[in-house]
């Protein structure tokens, strides 16, 4: 086995990272082939993610043929590192070369510990898919079952999971009107309308015409509701742009929400419907500029799936708590739920504060993830 490694953007090695990852994904269903400007946005000679990460590129060749790949991430203030754009073979021996020479330079550099799949930081994409589980959708960390089998010959261990669940439509509105009653009954409530109206809560849709401005407030909000998450790391705009720029070709501003106390944003629903459906028919293919139209057209109708990808609060300007923002925007939801033909709520723990949005009863379990990690 032989492992070549770049430190530095190359174009020529980054064409090798993509042609094997297209290879190995070509069977997954949710996946969708990756191009060289993908990668070029995180580890390109002017990505914004310069200023804070350094990176090591891995592909291991058995012969002429690559049998792995993967890049090692971490922050220059910190000690972990996120092993993440990891593809391998079902093959134990190019499975050890890879983490045995991702170990040995991690070591070198002082990192104490490894998550994986972590692809850059957590914000990108992070987790693997359990066996199993419900039909896939996008943004799905999918990737072929053996995966967990060479993670745990090759030392790792579970250290983070995850689920998706399934919202019983009739339940989940019946349950929506019974709590909103119960939850009005609670004297330190926000839910009430009296106490909504006192408290001046609002709710607006995202405003695609104002994008950058939105993200701007979707960016501050995320890093203050997410902080205390473990697999958490700050991350600055230019950054948080150079993510997300991309849907506001995907999110429907009618679907995903801001929470707003007295005209200051502190809280957010974000929804959409799955694009999946409608992505996987043009997979591959070279789309003209009206095909990109109509493509467009169709993402902003699709009725397939409704996914509750991002939920989360912040306090007050006066250190307010702000109770219940999936409650606040659940009717809003349920209607559209209503015309969608299931609803999912997205990669929740196990004690998620939105989980308790929902009534235990109305929830089917659909998928499980987890995080693998690696003391050094």
């Amino acid at each position: 086995m032989r492992v070549d490694t770049v430190e530095a953007w190359d174009t020529a090695f980054f064409e090798v990272f993509v042609d094997y990852r297209n290879r190995i994904h070509s069977e997954v269903p949710s996946s969708l082939p990756e191009t060289i400007s993908d990668y070029e946005r995180y580890f390109g000679p002017r990505n914004p993610f310069a200023v804070d990460y350094s990176w090591i590129g891995f592909i291991v060749r058995s012969g002429e043929s690559v049998c792995a790949k993967a890049i090692l991430a971490w922050r220059r203030d910190g000690t972990l590192g996120n092993l993440g754009f990891l593809d391998w073979d079902n093959n134990p021996a190019a499975a050890h070369a890879l983490v045995e020479a991702v170990v040995l330079k991690a070591r070198a550099l002082g990192l104490k510990s490894l998550k994986t799949p972590v692809d850059l930081n957590f914000y990108i994409k992070y987790r693997i898919k359990c066996p199993g589980g419900g039909k896939p959708f996008w943004g799905e960390p999918i990737y072929p079952d053996y995966y967990h089998e060479l993670f745990s010959a090759t030392g790792f261990s579970e250290i983070g999971r995850w689920d998706t669940y399934k919202i019983q439509r009739l339940k989940g509105i019946w349950d929506y009107l019974v709590k909103r009653k119960k939850l009005a009954k609670k004297s330190d409530g926000s839910h009430p309308k009296a106490r909504d109206k006192q408290m001046r809560t609002t709710i607006r849709c995202v405003r695609p015409a104002d994008w950058d401005g939105e993200l701007q407030i979707i960016h501050r909000l995320f890093n203050e509701a997410y902080k205390s998450m473990p697999e958490w790391e700050p991350i600055s705009f230019p950054q948080f742009k150079t993510i997300y720029d991309d849907f506001k070709y995907i999110i429907n501003p009618y679907y995903s929400y801001i929470v707003e106390l007295r005209g200051r944003p502190v809280g957010f629903s974000i929804n959409f419907a799955d694009p999946l459906p409608v992505l996987s028919k043009v997979k591959g293919l070279k789309l003209s500029k009206m095909r990109k139209v109509l493509l467009l057209l169709q993402l902003r109708m699709n009725l397939s799936t409704l996914l509750i990808a991002h939920v989360g609060k912040i306090p007050g300007p006066q250190g307010e708590e702000i109770k219940g923002v999936q409650i606040q925007v659940s009717k809003r939801i349920q209607l559209i739920a209503a015309v969608m033909r299931t609803v999912l709520v997205t990669f929740q723990i196990k004690n998620s504060p939105s989980r308790r949005s929902f009534e235990e009863r109305s929830q089917d379990s659909y998928s499980e993830y987890v995080l693998y990690g690696r003391e050094l």
